[in-house]
């Protein structure tokens, strides 16, 4: 049981919310696959690449910490194998963000008890207007090697220069209430 939710924050250079956003978001067939073979895998994989007949992309050297920000509209599917519309606008381009974690409660308290990771990053729009679209989440940068853990899309926020929008993508590990 993996599941996230994202979250998109958008404030003028004042400080003053101009748009907000929250949503479940598709974990992908690569972001699943990733997760199982660095738990119960990890010599599979190589600095290289991939293992054959694998879908989990990427050198797995590097967590998905990285969030990038697009301009694509159609809807996100678990087969998403990138982001559809990767902008690279000053200030919005692919970065890492910061990485949090919560302890699984497991039964013993009220709640999903799942373990939580969060990723958050602030990005500043060096230009604009632009408007962004999509969002996902990357274990690197450079799009020939990187592998898409999450995805999704949303109704567009026009981000103007000056204009900071705080992305957090929260993973869900687990749920109390239905396996433990």
């Amino acid at each position: 049981l993996v599941s996230g939710q994202m979250t998109l924050e958008l404030r003028d250079s004042e400080g003053n919310l101009k748009a907000y956003r929250e949503s479940d978001n598709v974990i992908t067939r690569n972001g699943e696959d990733c997760v199982a073979k660095a738990l119960f895998a990890p010599a599979r994989y190589t600095a290289g690449g991939v293992t054959s007949g694998s879908t989990c992309v990427g050198a797995i050297t590097v967590p998905f910490s990285f969030i990038a920000l697009g301009t694509g509209s159609t809807t996100e599917t678990n087969n998403d194998v990138d982001m559809q519309t990767q902008t690279a606008v000053s200030g919005l381009a692919i970065a890492s963000g910061t990485v949090s974690f919560t302890n699984s409660t497991g039964g013993a308290t009220t709640g999903t008890g799942a373990s939580v990771i969060s990723i958050t990053k602030t990005f500043t729009a060096g230009a604009g207007p632009t408007t962004i679209s999509e969002a996902g989440l990357f274990n690197g940068t450079t799009a020939s090697t990187n592998g898409i853990f999450a995805h999704k899309t949303f109704t567009g926020i026009v981000v103007n220069n000056g204009d900071s929008l705080a992305v957090t993508w929260t993973i869900n590990i687990g749920n109390s209430t239905t396996l433990n």
